[in-house]
């Protein structure tokens, strides 16, 4: 059979300078690469990223294979659509139908819910015996140790950087969080041997990656033991940690360091300890983040700082009180987003039991929209907070301001730096 698998695009206009930026510092959606590696022999498959590329509804295909999140379920559905009123069969997958299948179907012929690997290969086959069925699920996680290196290349697009996954999986489950909450079994944490790490990063071709686990400090021998075997690939990388491990285990910083690492992707979320506590993630002690960035700093890598804002607890004062603590932090990469009551989380539900939820237009869930009632503010309190904040974050001024800080850890730190910057506002350009 001859399959495609897209990854649509956000409904969202972007200039040249933000598509250089996502060309230069972005990479192709590894979810694809991972469907595309277990796909047997005797099909085709292409894979097409939305982004960079438009789709020509006029080839001919078996199958037409589409992932999304929550703000590019619109889209999806229109592709989907689209290619059903051709004829072809399409399946969707991903957060969002897996949250909402019964939606999903609706412009589909199949829906995947939960992690696909488990059903991929029966749902190929069913559908060559044209007994496609409606609902395929996931019902375990899937088992890492037997996946192969992934297929590189098979999109059109080459890529500075390469997405790499060793680990999935996250035992926070944050409230808010769309991956731990939504698929199944997401949040039972799983990993690949280093050895079968490293024979991937050996064939990968870029030397820039992007480690897209939840987390490289949810296992940390297993993540040393990676570091000193990758010190000897010459590959530079990002990564997610969490601050409270990075505050106290100065031989992971020194082997990250060692083996590549530009720069950390922290999840601070928010300035107020009461608040960092009733998401779930009471690991996260906001009297550390000073120390945890200086840490990272004296080790020459690069600090990304995310910070939501939106939560109850949060009231007009957070947002003047939030750029002082990123500004006094010294943090590289500043992240900026407002609050997503994502379909399936517990913070969607809650908020829909207590009448909070405003609106059902998924292409509003984005990072720069509100789409709930705030609890201690007007949702125009929260969006004009949040705008002003991002708006001055990342003015042209304040970008060349961090990239000259940032050029004290070194050459690749300092392009990550001035890569991220870019990209955030090309990802944020409502706020910009």
């Amino acid at each position: 059979m001859k399959i495609l698998l897209i990854q649509p695009n956000y409904a969202t206009e972007s200039g040249f300078l933000d598509i250089l930026a996502l060309k230069l510092y972005t990479s192709s959606y590894i979810t694809l690469q991972q469907i595309a590696t277990i796909t047997p022999e005797n099909h085709s498959v292409e894979l097409l990223d939305e982004v960079f590329h438009h789709i020509d509804f006029t080839k001919e295909y078996d199958l037409v294979g589409i992932t999304c999140c929550t703000p590019t379920a619109p889209r999806a559905y229109e592709i989907a659509d689209e290619y059903r009123r051709r004829g072809i069969k399409v399946v969707l997958g991903g957060y969002h139908p897996s949250a909402l299948p019964g939606e999903a179907k609706q412009h589909a012929d199949a829906v995947v819910i939960g992690e696909a690997e488990n059903v991929w290969p029966m749902l190929l086959r069913d559908l060559e015996k044209n007994q496609l069925r409606p609902f395929y699920h996931s019902k375990k996680p899937a088992d890492l140790t037997c996946f192969l290196s992934l297929k590189r290349g098979i999109g059109e697009h080459f890529f500075w950087t390469a997405r790499v996954e060793t680990s999935r999986g996250c035992p926070f489950r944050c409230e808010f969080c769309s991956l731990s909450n939504i698929q199944i079994g997401w949040h039972v944490f799983r990993k690949k041997s280093v050895e079968n790490v490293i024979r991937e990063l050996q064939s990968t071709p870029q030397k820039m990656l992007i480690f897209c686990d939840a987390s490289l400090t949810i296992d940390i021998e297993h993540t040393k033991s990676l570091f000193k075997e990758m010190k000897y690939l010459n590959k530079k990388f990002f990564c997610f940690g969490n601050a409270h491990i990075l505050n106290k285990d100065d031989e992971l910083l020194h082997l990250a360091k060692e083996a590549g690492c530009i720069m950390w992707n922290i999840g601070f979320e928010s300035i107020i300890q009461e608040t960092v506590n009733r998401i779930g993630k009471k690991t996260n002690k906001v009297e550390e983040y000073v120390s945890v960035v200086k840490k990272l700093h004296d080790h020459g890598m690069a600090v990304i700082g995310n910070f939501i804002f939106g939560f109850d607890s949060d009231t007009v004062d957070i947002f003047d009180a939030t750029a002082e603590t990123i500004d006094n932090l010294c943090i590289d990469a500043p992240s900026i987003n407002i609050l997503v009551p994502y379909p399936g989380t517990p913070l969607f539900d809650r908020f829909e039991r207590e009448g909070r939820i405003l609106t059902k237009d998924w292409s509003q869930y984005t990072l720069d929209n509100v789409v709930f009632q705030p609890k201690n503010m007007s949702k125009e309190e929260l969006l004009s907070g949040a705008h002003t904040i991002a708006k001055t974050l990342y003015l042209p001024s304040n970008v060349i301001k961090r990239y000259l800080k940032s050029i004290k850890l070194g050459f690749y730190p300092s392009i990550g730096v001035i890569g991220q910057n870019l990209y955030a506002r090309g990802f944020y350009k409502k706020m910009t």
